[in-house]
């Protein structure tokens, strides 16, 4: 099983997205978001 763990996101999106994508084409079977998702960032209301 191969397990993507994602973590200090803070807001983000722009990098969240390239890693989602990036973790979508090597076909993990699950992902983990250990915390830190928002708060301050590039785009903190998103």
């Amino acid at each position: 099983m191969r397990i993507a763990i994602l973590s200090d996101i803070h807001g983000n999106l722009e990098a969240l997205q390239s890693v989602l994508d990036h973790a979508k084409g090597v076909g993990y079977d699950r992902l983990v978001c250990l915390g830190d998702v928002v708060g301050y960032g590039a785009n903190p209301q998103e």
